[in-house]
């Protein structure tokens, strides 16, 4: 009898210990919209109504961040961003490319000290995921039964560890809901893609002012709204699996998009419109419900430091980016009135499209190396898109449109906005004399960061307009390009 009790009270005390382990280490839910601007969402003043009900809840129990802003608007390197909470030219993360290892990322840390990591869609195959679920066998990120499910498994399977869990959904990228391209393209099984719980018309949706109002626009923008309400639908899922679970108030949960909407000087750009994004953090009992940040900017390279000290654990000196959680105790936090972004192309071209930037609140500066006058843009995600080819098609009778699409396909070396008054960035203000001192603050802000960050444009940004230094560097960038394709290329043999 008595060794009965020895071993019942050995029992009762390990399970304890495990509970007490496992409540001192929160969960991590990272959620993650694709191409999703950061003004679709309602709470971020999205101008059709009921695009978010579930995000817009989500802020309401939390904290919102007015200027978050990712680095690099394409999914892979901006993901990479993310995780690695290193620049992107510092992991060599371009496009669809392997990452070169700068130090511990936010997922190889965490599992060294006991989560159970997991990730579902836009697999990211740099780490040793515990779980990591495809997009094919998720119906391509818009299945809104199977991610419940997914995340309720996940859950399960971590059993007494505390968890991580990256849950990316393909919406709002092309194709759009309802589209064409949707229904007809390959390797997809539509029976499987859920149906938003709102479907927009092209009448009760607003075009945003970076883009002329045509009838094929408004056709892709109602698409468009449809498949942000499918995500929406989506975080809703999955935050009912996380409260069945019962580990809610546990459980860390960060929601943002990779980048903007898949449109003409949005996504594979450096404009507002490009890397401004949505960011909300909830985390029960540690962030105060309802608060808006209307002041301080954020990057996507400090996600990774930032949730790896509210886990309470060490953040990598490998990691450039910088943790926010002040922010989240409403504290100050000094040098957050700027943010760096860039943009490069990698893939098997006969251009590169560099571009570097630097935002503030409002301000908007690009530096776009690429441009000679002749040269045109090639943004392949919506090359051949109803709404570019309308906008080429009413450039032919259009002045007004004929100026803007010119502009997008050759552009100009640097370009300086001021968002405040334009926010649309319609009028370049980089050759007004008026703004000189303006640009050249911003030039030497991009020019800081590339020294402190051993960035390769670095002497070239010293004289932005050297012809020869420009052509040094755009060769640099070429054959860096094809090199990384050509290692992926044999990696798969």
């Amino acid at each position: 009898m008595k060794k009965y009790v020895l071993i019942s009270m050995f029992l009762v005390c390990m399970v304890s210990s495990l509970a007490c382990a496992r409540a001192g280490k929160p969960n991590i839910l990272l959620v993650t919209a694709d191409d999703m601007n950061w003004d679709s969402v309602g709470v971020y003043g999205c101008p059709v109504e009921e695009t978010t009900p579930h995000i817009d809840k989500l802020a309401s129990e939390g904290i919102q961040f007015d200027y978050a802003y990712v680095q690099v608007a394409v999914c892979t390197p901006s993901r990479q961003v993310m995780l690695s909470g290193s620049h992107s030219h510092q992991t060599m993360t371009r496009c669809f490319t392997e990452l070169e290892r700068v130090g511990p990322a936010l997922p190889d840390v965490l599992k060294k000290h006991g989560y159970y990591i997991a990730n579902i869609n836009k697999r990211q195959n740099y780490y040793e995921w515990d779980t990591a679920i495809d997009e094919k066998d998720s119906g391509f990120g818009r299945d809104i039964p199977f991610h419940y499910e997914a995340v309720r498994g996940i859950i399960k399977k971590a059993q007494n560890k505390p968890w991580f869990i990256m849950a990316n959904f393909n919406d709002p990228h092309r194709p759009f809901y309802g589209s064409d391209a949707e229904k007809n393209r390959k390797n997809f099984d539509t029976s499987r893609m859920s149906t938003p719980s709102r479907v927009y018309s092209p009448d009760e949706i607003t075009v945003p002012g970076f883009l002329p109002d045509l009838p094929d626009i408004r056709m892709e923008m109602a698409q468009y709204y449809s498949s942000v309400r499918r995500a929406d639908d989506g975080v809703g899922a999955i935050l009912k699996a996380l409260q069945e679970s019962g580990q809610s108030k546990n459980t860390i949960v960060m929601f943002l998009s990779d980048h903007g909407i898949s449109m003409p000087f949005a996504k594979l750009n450096c404009y507002q419109t490009s890397l401004r994004v949505p960011l909300i953090v909830r985390y029960p009992g540690h962030i105060k419900a309802g608060l808006c940040d209307k002041i301080n900017m954020v990057s996507a390279v400090d996600i990774a430091p930032t949730l790896l000290e509210l886990a309470g654990l060490e953040v990598p000196d490998t990691m450039a980016g910088r943790s926010f959680v002040p922010l989240l105790k409403q504290q100050s936090q000094d040098n957050r009135d700027y943010v760096v972004g860039y943009y490069y192309r990698n893939l098997r071209q006969s251009k590169m499209y560099p571009e570097f930037a630097i935002h503030m609140r409002d301000w908007v500066y690009i530096y776009n190396p690429w441009v000679d006058g002749t040269t045109e843009v090639h943004n392949s995600d919506y090359t051949g898109s109803p709404s570019l080819l309308a906008m080429w098609k009413a450039a032919e009778t259009s002045p007004s449109i004929k100026k803007r699409t010119d502009f997008h396909k050759y552009r100009i070396i640097e370009e300086l906005y001021n968002v405040r008054r334009d926010p649309h960035s319609y009028i370049n203000l980089a050759t007004d004399p008026e703004f000189s001192e303006r640009l050249a603050t911003m030039r030497k802000l991009v020019l800081d960061w590339m020294e402190e960050t051993d960035h390769p444009a670095a002497e070239l940004m010293k004289e932005p307009h050297n012809k020869k230094l420009i052509a040094e560097y755009m060769e640099w960038e070429y054959k860096n390009a094809l090199k990384q394709i050509e290692e992926v290329e044999q990696g798969k043999k």
